[in-house]
Formats: C-alpha cells, structure tokens, sequence
C-alpha cells in the first residue's frame, strides 16, 4: 500500500491532477488491489489474464462501460508507473485496451430556464444571497464544481472584474460579466461575513461556516433545480455545458470558449458544436477565408 499512496503522490503533485481525479484512481485501485489479494496474486506477479479477468468481474457487477473504461486508466497508469520506476519488470497492462464509451448528447438548459432557475427573488437572508452568487458563478463562468469549491477569497479580483481558477492543472484567469460580478460582489459584502469567521479562507462556505463538500454543493443545486420547476435533471454539468453553448451561439470564438473552460485541446468542444445555431454554422461558412478557393 505504501507504493500505491506514492503513485497517489506522484500524480497529484506531478502530473498535476485534480484531488477528485486522484480520489477516483485511489478508489479504482484499491479495489484492483484487493481483488488480486483476495486471489493471492502478487503486485510483481500479475499478468495480462489477471487484469482481463477482474475487467470481467467488473462487467458481472453491472458496473457501467464509462466506468470500466476509467478503471482501465487507473490500472495501466498505476503499472506504467511500476515499470518505469523500476518498481516491476514488466507492465501486464500496456496491451489492455479501453472500450468505446458511446457519447451522450449534451442536456443543456435554454437561456429561459437559465433565467428562471437564477431569478432567486428573495434575497433576505445571508444564505439566500450566497446561494444566488453560486449560481451565478457557476453559469456566468462555465467552471466545475471541485474549482468553486477549492477558490478562496483571495482568488477575486473584482477592480479588473476576473476571478482566478487555480484547481488541478488547468489553471486560468476567467473574466466576469456584469451580473457575475454584481451579485459575487453583493455576496462578498452583505453575506459571507455573517456566515464565516474572518480567518476561513474558503470564498463559499457552508451553514457551519467552513468550506463547501462536492456533496454539499450538489445538494445545494438540486434544491434549487426543484424549486425552479424545470423538467430536466439539473447539475453542474448541465450549467457548464448551458454556458459553453449560450457562448458559441452568441457567436463567441471556439478556442475562446474553451479556454475559458479550461479544456486541454478543442476536440472537448465537439460535442457542443453540433447545437450552434444553423445561422452561425452558415456565417462561419460564408465568411471563412478558404471557403470560395476551390474553382
């Protein structure tokens, strides 16, 4: 176990991975581990059939092909690191292929759902205030819900309107809008000090005054999400994807918005081009430099 909370290590400080990504890889290893204890099979001992063998343990469980696939990732990132620290002479996984994940379409919100969801008319009490500024975060800037979690008030910059994300390895500064801004800084001003104490570092907090949990947050959404009356299943991602799309079809450059995303190359975008609005895709066309060179 002690050259597993290495590998751990190794991934969270050099590869520079997100602490949610790390917990997911501890828990798909630690079970890959105990699986191979249960059988009495050694670290330095297993063998390609091993690895296929617990892959189709995983499948009897009904565990889902998205889930397996990361498995996978874990398994042969975990022994690629063994092999090339010399920790194991070979790597029984570098041939374990991961299955295709069949791509969901992408749910996203109209921008009158958004506006129904963040109308939030009562605004009276501290929470009520919080709760509107995390919504309007979470839309008006596209980031996940492990990034607002981890900023800290030190990470709003409000005379030049940006707030800075610096979870995992996609680190970036991401403008406000007017609204954002409005509503963080009424946040900020009115209602975070009635919640925390002055030494709590975390931008939001919880009603005990300390920092947001993933689940926390979730809770938060889904309350909201019920309140609104929407007939879709709202979450983080929904609101990430509403803005990334809402952007492409006020016209806002592809590589723009994915930047602000924080998404490592444009093919994360290609998903949500297909939902651009058919008068964009015909001005792209028309206007592109290269359209009219085939004569």
């Amino acid at each position: 176990m002690k050259v597993l909370e290495e590998y751990l290590n190794y991934i969270e400080k050099n590869k520079k991975l997100s602490k949610n990504t790390v917990a997911s890889y501890n828990r798909d290893l630690k079970k890959y581990v105990e699986y191979l204890n249960e059988r009495n099979i050694n670290l330095s001992d297993v063998v390609e059939n091993d690895i296929i063998s617990y892959l189709i343990e995983l499948e009897k469980e009904d565990i889902s092909v998205a889930s397996i696939s990361r498995m996978i990732s874990s398994i042969k990132s975990y022994h690629d690191y063994l092999f090339f620290n010399k920790i194991l002479d070979t790597d029984p996984s570098k041939n374990i292929k991961k299955p295709k994940v069949k791509r969901v379409d992408v749910e996203i919100l109209t921008e009158d759902e958004v506006d129904k969801l963040l109308k939030f008319e009562d605004l009276s009490t501290p929470k009520r205030i919080r709760d509107k500024a995390i919504f309007e975060i979470l839309y008006g800037t596209g980031i996940k819900v492990t990034e607002l979690i981890d900023m800290n008030l030190e990470d709003v910059d409000l005379e030049i309107d940006y707030i800075y994300c610096g979870s995992g390895k996609n680190q970036r500064v991401i403008p406000l809008c007017e609204t954002t801004e409005f509503y963080l800084l009424k946040y900020i001003n009115e209602s975070r000090n009635e919640l925390t104490y002055p030494e709590e570092k975390a931008l939001f907090v919880n009603a005990q005054g300390q920092r947001f949990t993933r689940q926390g947050l979730w809770k938060l959404i889904k309350k909201y999400a019920k309140e609104a009356d929407i007939n879709k299943n709202i979450n983080p991602t929904v609101l990430r994807n509403s803005f990334a799309i809402h952007l492409l079809n006020g016209g806002a450059n592809v590589a723009v918005v994915n930047k602000i995303l924080g998404n490592s190359n444009l093919s994360s975008l290609q998903l949500y081009l297909k939902h651009i609005d058919k008068n964009l895709r015909k001005e792209i066309k028309e206007k592109h430099p290269r359209e009219h060179e085939i004569n």
